[in-house]
This record gives C-alpha cells, sequence and structure tokens, in this order.
C-alpha cells in the first residue's frame, strides 16, 4: 500500500513539473439588474453549476471542463419569480478560454465566448 501512495504521489509531482493541464472554461456570471436573480444554473456540455443567488450589480465565478460539443444555456428566476431560459453559444470539447454571461436589465442576456490557448 505504501509503494501505491508514493507512484501516486509521484506521478502528481510529474504531471504538474511537465506542465500537464486540462483545458478549461473560466465563467463569470454578471447580475447588472437591479434586484437579485436566483436559481441561477448554466447547463455546458458535459454538465451543469449553479448558484442560488447573485445579487444586484454582483457576480459569480466558475470553471468547468466542456466535455462534448453542445449548446449551452443559463435558467435563472427574477425578482417577480418568473423563470428564464436562455439559450446560448455552441461550446466544443476540449475548448479552453472564458465565458462571460451578462443579465441585464429587462432580463436580457448576452454571452461573450474568448478562446483560450494552451501554453
Amino acid at each position: 500500500m505504501r509503494r501505491f501512495r508514493w507512484s501516486i504521489a509521484a506521478g502528481a509531482v510529474l504531471a504538474s513539473l511537465l506542465g500537464c493541464r486540462s483545458p478549461w472554461i473560466q465563467c463569470t456570471i454578471v447580475n447588472h439588474e437591479s434586484t437579485p436573480v436566483s436559481l441561477v444554473e448554466v447547463s455546458y456540455p458535459g454538465g451543469s453549476f449553479g448558484v442560488q443567488t447573485i445579487a444586484a450589480g454582483g457576480n459569480y465565478h466558475y470553471r468547468f471542463h466542456s466535455l462534448g460539443t453542445d449548446t449551452a444555456s443559463l435558467d435563472f428566476t427574477d425578482a417577480s419569480r418568473q423563470s428564464h431560459s436562455v439559450k446560448g453559444p455552441e461550446l466544443k470539447q476540449n475548448q479552453e478560454g472564458s465565458l462571460q454571461i451578462d443579465i441585464l436589465g429587462g432580463n436580457q442576456v448576452t454571452w461573450t465566448v474568448k478562446a483560450g490557448s494552451r501554453q
């Protein structure tokens, strides 16, 4: 058992020294509304994440790995308890970069995707 633990630790150190890393998308959701939004959920290829509430003028950050190619979407509830579902851009498997989701006045949503590069 001791030898197995050392081999796992050695493998992790070796991977970090060699610069091995997975491609990630850094996502930021910004609430530009004058009221909080709640039950915020982003679905992306291979998973989803969410947060209970984003305050007025607040933001939420999350990093994820796109496991397939499909359209992203955002679901949220506004201050008047109306649910909204908004389709976003297509994300590709192993895509890397950033995704900003802006919730604007009138519950409008804009999506900004920036491709990253592997170093």
